[in-house]
């Protein structure tokens, strides 16, 4: 128990205080050889130690007369409270494992502060939230945003990010059931009841995948025909590239990835689920120039780096992790891809602009802006499931029917 507590206190350390990704600092803090039932309480304490940090951090800080210098040593306490308010662990045996926790690391100075702290935290009845952020478990910067672009909805946005996600796979043969309820109007859409279902044999026998139902609406929106030369741009991991190929497998499908090693992932999504792509290009989508081989394409799906603010409750280091002064970089980067590969684009061709964020600068202020500079371009109108109506496209508002927050707009260039 204290080498699980330790782990886990690792990789919380790694991702609030180094900036790793949780996934990555998963990956490099805990051995090979560490059996599967201790990953998993290790993966689940550190998503709900993320998940509602700004509270459980707050909750231990009060009860110290000076701030605590050792960074290691509050992550320690956050997730032992996270064990006490939402891992129902015995009071007496969070306390005894985080001084052994302490101890292990070879902070003997730490065991007296820990103990005495923690036992105030855990027996304090009367804790309320001083702040909105402890209150919503968000920054105040991304609070504000939230409440001026979607001041009916912030609220849902913000509890939705809160909870556990749910598990919705892509089903390879709509005509087949799932054991699972089927989205009313997204045919392949199954929300599983049973999150085992995640890393079952149907899984890796290529029967379905792990993907939310709104991220399922591209290729629907898409629809691909046969003999069409698409291109699935920024397209790591390939699930939105495997749906089209499920859709229509006679198509002709370039996928561009800037990153080999996320290359690598959707040539693993390929192969899981025997389906073959025209090519597949490491290159970066604003350059063209170094990969494009000068046939323009029917149909351009860009799926661009974004926030991620619409999947957070998947990702809850996000939350940690990403900082306002990041949202002007990827916003011009959104807009250089947007313009550069709308070159790409024959003539009477569609694009598809979508984004897993819910922040309006990124998703209908892109498209005003890029439209006011290409008037041989046109929106056209959907009507998407559970999506919001904004200046420009549809967004989809993070918890609207168990739906991950998404955006997405149609654009077709005159023929």
């Amino acid at each position: 128990m204290t080498a699980t507590r330790h782990l886990a206190t690792q990789v919380l350390y790694q991702v609030v205080i180094k900036g790793q990704h949780l996934k990555a600092a998963m990956k490099s803090v805990l051995p090979d050889q560490l059996p599967a039932q201790d990953q998993a309480w290790i993966q689940h304490a550190c998503y709900v130690s993320l998940r509602h940090h700004y509270s459980l951090t707050a909750r231990w800080q009060k009860h110290l007369k000076k701030p605590l210098k050792d960074l290691w040593v509050g992550e320690l306490l956050t997730l032992s409270l996270a064990q006490k308010f939402y891992m129902e662990t015995p009071d007496h045996a969070i306390v005894n494992e985080a001084i052994k926790t302490v101890r292990k690391n070879k902070k003997n100075w730490a065991s007296g502060l820990v103990n005495k702290v923690l036992r105030l935290a855990i027996n304090d009845q009367i804790y309320q939230p001083e702040t909105p952020v402890e209150q919503f478990e968000h920054p105040q910067w991304w609070i504000d945003i939230l409440k001026k672009d979607w001041p009916d909805d912030y609220l849902q946005i913000l509890q939705a990010n809160n909870q556990k996600p749910p598990l919705w796979v892509r089903n390879k043969n709509p005509a087949k059931q799932l054991a699972g309820q089927q989205h009313p109007e997204i045919p392949t859409a199954w929300l599983m009841s049973d999150h085992k279902a995640s890393g079952d044999s149907a899984l890796h026998g290529g029967q379905y995948s792990v993907q939310d139902a709104a991220a399922q609406l591209s290729a629907m929106i898409l629809d691909p025909q046969p003999g069409e030369r698409i291109l699935d741009a920024c397209a790591a991991p390939g699930g939105k590239s495997c749906h089209l190929l499920e859709r229509q497998p006679n198509i002709v499908l370039d996928i561009l990835e800037k990153e080999p090693g996320r290359l690598d992932q959707v040539k693993s999504n390929l192969t899981r689920l025997q389906l073959t792509a025209h090519q597949l290009i490491c290159g970066d989508a604003t350059q063209p120039e170094t990969w494009y081989s000068g046939e323009k394409y029917d149909k351009i799906l860009l799926d661009v780096p974004c926030s991620a603010t619409g999947v957070v409750r998947r990702n809850p280091d996000i939350k940690i992790s990403r900082k306002a002064e990041h949202l002007k970089p990827l916003t011009a980067l959104q807009q250089d891809i947007l313009q550069t590969m709308s070159a790409l684009l024959k003539p009477g061709g569609l694009l598809l602009y979508a984004t897993c964020s819910v922040f309006r600068s990124e998703n209908e202020r892109q498209i005003k802006k890029f439209l006011s500079s290409k008037p041989d371009f046109s929106e056209l109108p959907l009507q998407l499931p559970g999506a919001r109506t904004a200046l420009h496209g549809q967004q989809i508002i993070t918890g609207t029917d168990d739906m991950d927050g998404f955006y997405y707009c149609l654009l077709s260039k005159q023929s």
